[in-house]
């Protein structure tokens, strides 16, 4: 049977804001659902899994994406036994992509600077051009600075686990060449997960993938979609 619907987790955000670039680039390709998180709210990962849950009729005919911080929220639905047709990671992980993470969002004050202005530096390195910082400051205006700080804290925490039997429903992963903030391990970490994994690199695109090179990413969702 085709899959038919495609179900969007947001980023680190939550607020599915960013997916308006994406969701221009797919038209009216197939029905899209985008799941928006808390906004004020410092859940747990598999209290996120329930918000989402709660708003999606999960069936064999769901493909769902999931961008960067949302691999931990697809990998806890998994976990519980949604039904599937398949997975995307998105310029995503399954565990911290760093392993210096932890010590770091212990001690840093990370609260303070979710609202600050993004150093040059910065936005070299996660490939942040003009028009991606017009849509992320509405973004960053709307989402506590606590709870940014929460979910930062939720990625450093989160470690491998050991899984039974690996999930055979497909995955796919959409890597960013030249993501600066998620390793290429991360890609080669869903082996452990899943019994068959196809990894799609993207060229000339950093961390924010999807935002940066919507075209591209539209094209490769159709192909896994409407196949």
């Amino acid at each position: 049977m085709m899959a038919i619907k495609l179900v969007l987790l947001p980023g680190l955000d939550g607020t599915g804001l960013l997916f308006q670039p994406l969701l221009e680039a797919l038209g009216a390709a197939f029905p899209v659902q985008v799941i928006c998180y808390p906004l004020d709210q410092c859940l747990s990962v598999e209290a996120l899994a329930a918000q989402v849950r709660s708003q999606v009729a999960f069936d064999t005919d769901t493909v769902l994406l999931a961008e960067s911080f949302s691999g931990l929220i697809a990998v806890e639905l998994l976990r519980q036994g949604i039904p599937l047709h398949s997975v995307i990671f998105c310029a995503s992980f399954a565990s911290a992509p760093h392993p210096w993470l932890l010590k770091l969002a212990m001690h840093l004050p990370l609260e303070r600077w979710w609202r600050l202005p993004l150093p040059e530096s910065l936005l070299r390195l996660l490939g942040i051009d003009a028009r991606l910082q017009a849509l992320l400051k509405p973004v960053r205006e709307q989402v506590l600075p606590g709870v940014a700080a929460y979910r930062l804290r939720l990625i450093a925490a989160a470690r491998p686990f050991a899984l039974a039997q690996r999930w055979e429903i497909p995955c796919h992963y959409l890597r960013a060449v030249n993501d600066r903030a998620v390793p290429e391990r991360c890609a080669d970490e869903l082996r452990r997960y899943f019994a068959h994994v196809e990894i799609t690199r993207i060229a000339q695109s950093g961390h924010f993938l999807l935002q940066t090179q919507p075209a591209a990413c539209a094209a490769v969702l159709k192909r896994l979609v409407l196949h």
